[in-house]
């Protein structure tokens, strides 16, 4: 997610008026909750001030994936006893962290997360927020490992088309059909499409796969290579 600021924050930050202020949101049940570090109102949303960032947040063009810690301190027991009550709801909403800049009054996004580890008591709640991109629940695709083309010939992601691309030398004519190797993909125009592994030989495929006599024999390369 790329973060960038404005003209108006720029000027601001280049005259000297960099205040900030932290604003933390969330909505359960259609409820939304609006907390910051001092008492503002921003896009018409009162924010309580009760908010206290344990993790240091910077800005930066890169995602971020390791967890934030926030602080609700000197909330009321009411708050309190709410966000107690809707702690099953809260785990697994999302969250968005914000810096007002208040010269400016706008606000760039410094975390999206969701809500996991809570604990409450009587005058503060802590949470933790989770990256949504996070790699090691992150569930990658299978792909067939093969140093040949898994595409079939003409179709959107082999994309040779008839006329456009190169002609059979053999032929004068469009080419019928494909080897569905990286030279034959050259030749077609189409290396650019090319989704082989050329790393992997036959040498390779067999360390891994071992003499394979039946598909219920041995793993394929991807299942060997991939938990």
């Amino acid at each position: 997610m790329a973060r960038t600021l404005s003209a108006n924050i720029q000027e601001a930050i280049e005259g000297g008026k960099h205040q900030v202020c932290h604003l933390l949101s969330f909505t359960v049940f259609g409820t939304n909750y609006y907390f910051a570090e001092d008492q503002v109102t921003f896009q018409g949303n009162s924010y309580a001030a009760h908010l206290v960032l344990d993790s240091v947040i910077r800005l930066t063009e890169q995602l971020r994936v390791e967890p934030v810690t926030v602080r609700l301190q000197n909330i009321d027991l009411q708050t309190a006893q709410v966000l107690d009550f809707e702690r099953s709801d809260l785990q697994g909403i999302e969250a968005t962290i914000e810096r007002l800049f208040l010269a400016a009054n706008e606000a760039v996004i410094l975390f999206r997360g969701r809500v996991g580890e809570i604990r409450i008591d009587e005058r503060t709640a802590v949470l933790t927020l989770e990256g949504d991109l996070d790699p090691t629940a992150t569930e990658i695709p299978r792909r067939k490992y093969s140093n040949l083309c898994v595409w079939d010939f003409k179709d959107a992601n082999c994309g040779y088309e008839d006329g456009a691309d190169p002609d059979d030398p053999a032929t004068g004519q469009p080419f019928l059909v494909c080897p569905k190797n990286f030279l034959s993909c050259r030749a077609r125009g189409r290396e650019h499409r090319f989704p082989g592994f050329l790393h992997i030989t036959r040498d390779l495929t067999e360390s891994i796969e071992g003499q394979r006599k039946s598909p219920d024999e041995t793993r394929t390369l991807s299942e060997a290579l991939l938990p």
